[in-house]
């Protein structure tokens, strides 16, 4: 595993947060920490986050204005692949050949429903990586590279569920493990099933955003010119969904709110909103409440200190986010993964019993609710949490020994 970043404390990490931050003072682009550390202590520029929820969507081939530039969301994503290649061929040395071959994890689905899309996502990640200098350019599911990581510690054979639920998506795979056929290229029919749907970590920022934050800057709250009418809802998901933050930004935008204010019941609260999208503090703000969500996996209370925001005192209160609220806002789509979590076992015609081990990965199943329905689906399997953000990268390693070593 490549060191890729230096994190705050000086230690290099094999992981790099999906974040690009354009500077536009010194025009550079930075990766990862360093380009959410650049946007987050006010520097001029634009931070862009989770990449990979683009790919699958009909929008791909469109173009975002970044400083004085039109680029494509494909070059956007081909900057951050190419900064890993360049990364792990400053690793492996000058005296090594150049990086050539790669194995690329994806979701199940990139798209849930229309599978030219899913195909579209695919071929879109595999021109990057050939762009990016890859000459050979293949693909393995995240849950099965999961699953290979895990197996290097199987003592027996055993049916594993393995659940990875990352920041986009949430992805199933049902698996024959065992020691003596661990490393071997064919294991077709040790693959029971494969599922997936397009729920991550960032729909669940999106939800708890709408639900606890939001109202501070409006939501929901009535207009005055007629009755039953309130405040428009889509100002408010984008402002609460990392890659449609920056459209808010747009001048239309901003005409449209401040032509609402005469109709708003709460002047206060749109004012807020309004200079929050004037500061472009929107990507903190959803920063913000990602962090609450971390922290309620190991706390029953946290702070979003709304007030910090912005530049002169602001009569708002720091928002108090509760785990009872972090679970009513998760309960749909939590269902609606746990749900897909069924149709998996059934495609393989297996029962929840017969599940030997059920194994974990993805940062999202350190959630306590992820977890609390882990363990009453399964209560009779062993429950095995991998490393949450390194087994997938673990298990394409070998998958790439096997295809290319």
């Amino acid at each position: 595993m490549v060191p890729l970043e230096q994190d705050t404390s000086g230690q290099w990490q094999t992981t790099l947060p999906s974040a690009l931050f354009f500077g536009f003072e010194d025009d550079q682009i930075d990766f990862g920490r360093q380009a959410i550390s650049r946007y987050t202590a006010g520097e001029p520029g634009r931070l862009l986050r989770s990449m990979k929820s683009l790919l699958g969507g009909s929008f791909m081939g469109d173009k975002t204005q970044v400083k004085n530039r039109q680029y494509t969301f494909d070059e956007i994503i081909g900057f951050f692949v190419q900064s890993l290649k360049s990364q792990a061929d400053k690793f492996t040395g000058s005296e090594s050949s150049e990086l050539v071959s790669v194995v690329m994890g994806r979701p199940v689905y990139f798209n849930d429903t229309d599978k030219k899309l899913d195909k579209a996502a695919e071929d879109h990640l595999a021109q990057i990586a050939r762009l990016a200098g890859f000459k050979e350019v293949s693909f393995q599911y995240e849950p099965i590279a999961a699953a290979m990581d895990y197996e290097r510690q199987v003592k027996r054979e055993e049916l594993a569920l393995i659940i990875d639920i990352g920041g986009g998506t949430s992805d199933f795979t049902l698996i024959k493990l065992s020691p003596e056929r661990h490393g071997q290229n064919n294991r077709e029919e040790d693959f029971l099933a494969n599922h997936g749907v397009h729920l991550g970590g960032t729909d669940f920022d999106t939800q708890l955003s709408v639900n606890t934050v939001m109202p501070a800057f409006g939501m929901g709250m009535p207009l005055t010119d007629k009755e039953g009418l309130s405040m428009p809802s889509a100002y408010y998901f984008d402002l609460a969904t990392w890659h449609k933050i920056h459209l808010l930004y747009d001048r239309r935008v901003l005409r449209e709110l401040k032509n609402l204010r005469p109709l708003v019941s709460n002047k206060l609260r749109l004012d807020r909103l309004l200079e929050i999208l004037a500061l472009r503090k929107g990507h903190q703000l959803a920063s913000m409440v990602e962090q609450a969500k971390i922290a309620l996996s190991l706390q029953p209370e946290a702070h979003v200190d709304l007030a910090a925001l912005f530049n002169e005192y602001q009569e708002i209160d720091s928002c108090a986010i509760t785990q009872t609220q972090l679970q009513n806002s998760l309960q749909r789509d939590v269902s609606k993964i746990f749900s897909t979590l069924d149709e998996t076992l059934n495609q393989a015609g297996v029962t929840h019993k017969q599940i030997d081990t059920v194994f974990t990965t993805g940062g999202s199943t350190a959630l306590p609710m992820i977890q609390a329905c882990i363990d009453t689906a399964f209560p009779d399997a062993q429950h095995i949490a991998g490393d949450l953000y390194n087994s997938v990268g673990s298990g394409l390693l070998m998958e790439a020994q096997l295809r290319y070593g």
